[in-house]
């Protein structure tokens, strides 16, 4: 198990075992009661054209394209066991090819990508218009005056009715500096999100309340993220990438 500013999943090396019911098995580990306790599970596996691959299933079982937090964790893991020695480390994703570097104490950076407008119509709660965008996965941002007071469920569940996506609450501290919760779909409010902390931050930019190629803070409730919106584009996420045990689940059929 592993976690990035609280985001936490189970991570399987499947370079010696296989996972026939992934989504199964990510409903049981992912369980905080009766499970390990996590926001997902992670499958790594080997790969061609990369270093290695990642498959990423939510808390209910449903997969994911991307997820900053579990990606930073991969190359933790796979720097650490050996699996790759290098810099830039490239793994692929349901949402494509990312590079990674390591970074300062537990530090990963991982290059994003670049944002992209999502299509459709637009949405809006309380007559506030969400930026949607997607970084690989789509999300919605809203601005508000205290993310603390923020009704983040119950936005959460009426905007999900027109459109499945991560709902990101977005308080401006200062500029450069954000503070933000996120409701994840397929897992609810997480402590963190990396490809949240992204949308939040050209979102901030779109708004003029960050400046594009420097450094902006998104402050969550699991800790801190760096992101960068560089002029050609691509986003820069920097965060930490640490281990919280490392264990056996108990052989079951099924999974």
């Amino acid at each position: 198990k592993m976690q990035g500013c609280g985001n936490d999943y189970v991570f399987i090396d499947c370079r010696a075992q296989s996972v026939s019911q992934p989504a199964v098995l990510a409903r049981a580990v992912s369980s905080r009661h009766f499970g390990i306790g996590s926001d997902g599970l992670v499958l790594l596996l080997p790969a061609e054209g990369a270093d290695l691959a990642m498959r990423i299933f939510n808390a209910d079982g449903s997969e994911a394209e991307m997820c900053g937090s579990a990606i930073r964790c991969a190359a933790r893991y796979a720097w650490d066991s050996g699996w790759a020695c290098h810099e830039p480390l490239r793994i692929q994703t349901a949402a494509g090819l990312r590079i990674l570097w390591n970074g300062p104490q537990k530090a990963v950076t991982v290059v994003m990508g670049r944002p992209s407008p999502l299509s459709g119509a637009a949405l809006q709660w309380q007559e506030q218009k969400l930026t949607r965008l997607s970084i690989g996965n789509p999300h919605g941002v809203l601005f508000c005056p205290d993310v603390t007071l923020f009704p983040l469920e119950p936005a959460a569940a009426e905007i999900s009715k027109s459109a499945r996506l991560n709902l990101e609450a977005v308080q401006v501290l200062e500029k450069n500096h954000l503070k933000m919760r996120v409701w994840e779909r397929g897992s609810g409010e997480t402590l963190a999100c990396g490809t949240g902390a992204c949308a939040a931050a050209v979102a901030a930019v779109l708004r003029r309340f960050c400046e594009r190629g420097q450094p902006i803070g998104v402050e969550m409730p699991g800790g801190t993220v760096t992101v960068r919106w560089l002029t050609d584009g691509r986003l820069l996420l920097t965060g930490e990438a640490e281990y919280v045990f490392r264990g056996e689940w108990p052989e079951t059929p099924g999974f």
